[in-house]
Order: C-alpha cells, then structure tokens, then sequence
C-alpha cells in the first residue's frame, strides 16, 4: 500500500506545481486582455471643441397660414416653390358672401342713423317744452333715454359694419412677408371652417433668410449668445450670419438632445444668413466658430 501512496502523491505535487505556474503565467495575459485601447487616457482631460461644426441649411420662421374667416375657397395664386413679394395675394375665399353681409349691416347702420338723429331732436324739443313748464319731467326723461337708445343701437351697428368690412378683408390671405411657399394644403372648392380649428392652408417661410442649423456640446453653448456673429460657409461660399437661437434639450421639440455619437447632451444652434443662389433646407453647411 504505502509503495502505490508515495508515487501518487509525489506525482500529485508535481501536478499542483505545474498548475501553478501555468496561473501565474496566464494571469498577467488575462489582465492584460482587458485593457481596451483609449483606457489609459479616460481620466485625461477631454479634448478641445473643434473650430467649426457641422451643420445643414433649413427653412427660416416656418409659418402656417389659415383665414381667421370661414368660406369656400374660389382662387390659390401660387404654387409651391413660389416666391412671392409682401402683401401678394396668395388665396382667395369666394367674396359674395362676405359682400352681401356687409350691404346689410351698412343698410342697417343708414336706417339707425336716421333714428338716432330724430330721436336726438325729440329730446331737444322735449327739453324746451320742459324749460317753459309744458313738458314734465318724466316726459324729458322719456325723450332722453329714447335718444340715448337709439345712439347705443347706431353704435352697435357700426361696430358690426367694422366687423364686416374686416372679414370682407380676410377673405383674401395675403403673404405677411418675403416669403417662398413651401406647400398648398387646400383646393378650389374646399370648405374652410375656423369657428373651431382653423385648417392650415398654406406652408410658408422666409425667402430672404434661412438658417444654418447645428448640434453643439454644453461647453460650446455657455461661449454663445444671441445676436453673435458667425460665419456659415456652403459650397465654399462664406456669409456672416447671427445667432438667433440657442434650444435647450428639454425644449428641442423633434430634435434629439444628443448627438448621433451618443457623447452626451446637445443643444440646437441657429445661425440665420441671408442665402445665396441655390441655399435651401437640408443643404450641408459649416458653421465656423470664433
């Protein structure tokens, strides 16, 4: 018995010896394995911003036009990708409707104006008669309150001519500034109603800017403020344009508060230019920072 124990137990030292070399060899590899290139610098400072950004043109102050009036719409004078100058006409809704409620209420206004300018002489004539003693005082009083009456229905009746006269006015949607259509949403003939939620009839946006628009990191953003001057360059093409808008994450409303490469949050920079021949939305830009 003790001539097999000896054997196997030299030869049980001689495996645990072999094992615990080949660890100690394997440990520094395995530890070594771990280390991920760019480890030995994660606690290093982060690298500086760069100098310019990348950014992409987009349409400036976006407007959706409606008519605060209802009605059938009987003519659309432009077209998407229009042009149009200030104060064009862009839609017109079928004028009869508003003419004939206008003639009413100016006819109204003739009727009351008579009334109110007879009604003011009998008040006059009543206070004579009650200065020599002939009319009493509950008759002035009567004349009185009819004048006042009918100067009340007379100024409520102008008040309706007025609002007549102005939805007449809206009938027509008018472009409020230089402005490129970016869509028709209407036809000739389509009902508008805007007792509750007037349609959008038209998309418009400025044809005299647009915008350069980038995602900036927090540290860049503390350096900026509202109207600084930047440079946008497209196409090799350099304008200075002002900063107009600095959105925070929180109210980035459809633009992601961090940026494709997932380094954190971002904030959306505005830099409006006057454009160039062929500047349009989702052009590529740079923005150069000071």
């Amino acid at each position: 018995m003790s001539f097999f124990v000896a054997p196997l137990f030299i030869r049980g030292l001689f495996l645990m010896a072999l094992l615990g070399g080949l660890g100690a060899f394997c440990l520094p590899l395995a530890l070594a394995g771990d280390i991920k290139p760019g480890a030995a610098t994660s606690a290093t400072a982060p690298q500086a911003e760069q100098n310019s950004l990348n950014a992409t043109l987009a349409w400036a102050d976006i407007t959706r036009l409606s008519t605060p009036v209802s009605g059938v719409v009987a003519s659309i004078a432009v077209h998407a990708g229009q042009v149009v100058a200030p104060g064009s006409v862009l839609l017109r809704l079928e004028r009869a409707p508003f003419a004939d409620r206008l003639a009413v209420m100016s006819a109204e206004r003739s009727g009351l104006v008579r009334a109110a300018a007879e009604a003011k002489r009998d008040a006059e004539r009543t206070q004579q008669l009650y200065d020599r003693t002939v009319a009493s005082q509950s008759e002035r009083q009567e004349a009185l309150i009819k004048q006042e009456q009918a100067q009340a229905q007379l100024s409520a009746s102008k008040a309706r001519v007025d609002l007549r006269q102005w939805e007449l006015a809206r009938s027509e949607l008018v472009a409020p500034f230089a402005a490129r259509i970016l869509s028709v949403d209407t036809a000739v003939g389509e009902s508008v109603s805007s007792e509750l939620n007037a349609p959008v009839l038209l998309r418009i946006a400025r044809a005299d800017a647009v915008n350069a628009e980038a995602m900036v990191s927090p540290n860049v953003a503390a350096g900026l403020h509202l109207g600084q001057s930047l440079s946008v360059v497209v196409n090799q093409t350099t304008v200075q344009g002002r900063v107009v808008a600095l959105v925070s994450p929180e109210a980035a409303s459809g633009h992601s508060a961090r940026d494709e490469q997932g380094l954190g949050v971002r904030y959306r920079l505005v830099v409006q230019v006057k454009p160039e021949a062929g500047w349009i939305a989702g052009v590529p830009a740079r923005i150069d920072l000071p």
